[in-house]
């Protein structure tokens, strides 16, 4: 006899669309804090920024455009296979994108909740405004993979290649991303003019990017072996 899984309740509903927004949500201020340090930005976003300072289009709508690319990267590689989940996760990195900009530091941006958080001016400064990043966006990967809800483009596209490959996920997911960090060097050298401004301020991929990929995982594997559980248990009840 078949076990009728019970729905989650209302309640339940609730609270993990609060955790998973309010990870969404910080995983855009540490961007825009990664922004603002001028020593790089999260790998995530390095060609978004690269597009945003060639374009003059804010950091926001660059994210959206690459959304769309990497759901339609994702939609060439799963054809029949192509599942509502990747249509909703294409819908998340556009509330994110959404998200960036209401975070953001553009005052031509509809939000720029960060516009006058203080550019630092010195190079200890910036690294202080990097790591600050890599706690921010940390705390706010480790509330958005809670709920277990969709990913976002980035990982769908990782989880496409592995589906299509046979590759495991944490081998496509890092080909992915130094796929996105080596096409926004390329970029950047080619729009931007490489690495000649030495205050980062036109350039998007720095050493701040490269701490970023490193470090943000490192965080979310250090609050998850003290937090994860007992976050879980209550999101469930």
């Amino acid at each position: 006899m078949k076990t009728v899984q019970k729905l989650p309740s209302l309640r339940v509903l609730l609270k993990k669309l609060v955790c998973y927004l309010c990870g969404l949500l910080l995983i855009s201020v540490g961007i825009n804090i990664s922004k603002l340090s001028a020593l790089g930005i999260s790998p995530v976003s390095s060609i978004p920024r690269v597009l945003e300072l060639y374009c003059g289009l804010t950091l926001g709508t660059t994210s959206n455009i690459i959304t769309v690319v990497l759901l339609f990267s994702q939609f060439l590689l799963l054809r029949k296979k192509f599942r509502l989940t990747n249509l909703l996760g294409g819908l998340v990195g556009l509330l994110l994108g959404v998200m960036m900009d209401l975070t953001g530091t553009d005052p031509n941006a509809f939000g720029h909740l960060l516009y006058g958080l203080p550019r630092p001016n010195n190079y200890f400064l910036r690294l202080i405004y990097i790591v600050i990043s890599i706690v921010v966006i940390g705390v706010g990967v480790f509330l958005y993979l809670r709920p277990h809800w969709v990913p976002m483009p980035p990982e769908g596209l990782a989880a496409a290649i592995s589906q299509v490959s046979n590759k495991t996920f944490g081998d496509c997911k890092t080909f992915v991303d130094t796929g996105l960090i080596t096409l926004a060097l390329i970029l950047q050298l080619i729009f931007l003019g490489g690495f000649s401004s030495f205050t980062g301020e036109y350039t998007a991929v720095r050493e701040g990017t490269i701490l970023i990929a490193l470090l943000v995982g490192q965080v979310v594997k250090m609050i998850s072996k003290r937090c994860a559980t007992p976050l879980e248990s209550w999101l469930n009840q």
